[in-house]
């Protein structure tokens, strides 16, 4: 009862990342590789994927792996280099860990795009350009701007609402994309007119993002399923 407890929305930053995707995609396919399957919190980013991307459009394909195990990047670089090669996938979002960095280096050796996760992770490869520019973007948890406001509101109300457990998301600044020069000089003027339209449409609430938290496996699988290939 003494403990405040927050996360985060990141189904709505990924339904962002699905629309960039979808938007610099010149084949029309896309991919995604998770850590471990059955992890909601990874199938949380898939679900904001692929509904992201269908919104842009909706007749994106989406090709998905997960390479089980959260440090395994040449699992996840070989995963990578089948969707990027054989798929045909021109952008991967990755949401695996240490393993994403295996598909990092596939970016850069297929000459594609991949999309990082939780912080802004071209950041990783200040010294390897090569690598760095291979990131279309990356979905982002501001747990500063988190901290900050509930420290805020801590400050004016002189309370929080403890035992509660918040979900934030776009409209508290809590989730997003980084939105730099790399996106700005891929997207085309519809995609960032789109994207800027879908962050107004989730923070007024006339776009619901479905989320995967609180569904049982067999429903979370059958809409990956039915969306993926």
């Amino acid at each position: 009862s003494n403990v405040y407890s927050m996360s985060y929305n990141a189904n709505e930053g990924s339904f962002l990342a699905g629309m960039a995707a979808a938007s610099v995609s010149e084949s029309g396919v896309i991919g995604f590789i998770g850590g471990m399957d059955e992890s909601l919190v990874i199938q949380e980013f898939l679900w904001g994927y692929i509904q992201g991307a269908k919104y842009y459009n909706p007749d994106v394909k989406i090709v998905y792996n997960y390479v089980g195990a959260w440090n395994d990047p040449d699992t996840a670089k070989t995963q990578a280099m089948t969707q990027y090669n054989d798929a045909g996938a021109d952008v991967i979002f990755a949401c695996a860990g240490g393993s994403g960095n295996g598909v990092h280096n596939a970016a850069e050796e297929a000459q594609k795009f991949v999309i990082g996760v939780d912080s802004d992770q071209s950041l990783q490869y200040v010294d390897d350009k090569a690598i760095q520019e291979k990131f279309a973007t990356s979905v982002i948890k501001e747990v500063g701007n988190a901290v900050y406001n509930v420290i805020g509101q801590y400050l004016d109300n002189g309370t929080l609402p403890f035992g509660e457990y918040e979900i934030l998301g776009l409209s508290d600044g809590a989730v997003g994309i980084v939105e730099g020069d790399q996106l700005n000089g891929l997207l085309s003027d519809e995609g960032k007119a789109k994207l800027e339209e879908a962050k107004a449409g989730i923070i007024d609430g006339s776009i619901e993002v479905k989320s995967a938290i609180g569904k049982g496996q067999d429903e979370v699988k059958a809409f990956i399923n039915e969306n993926c290939q």
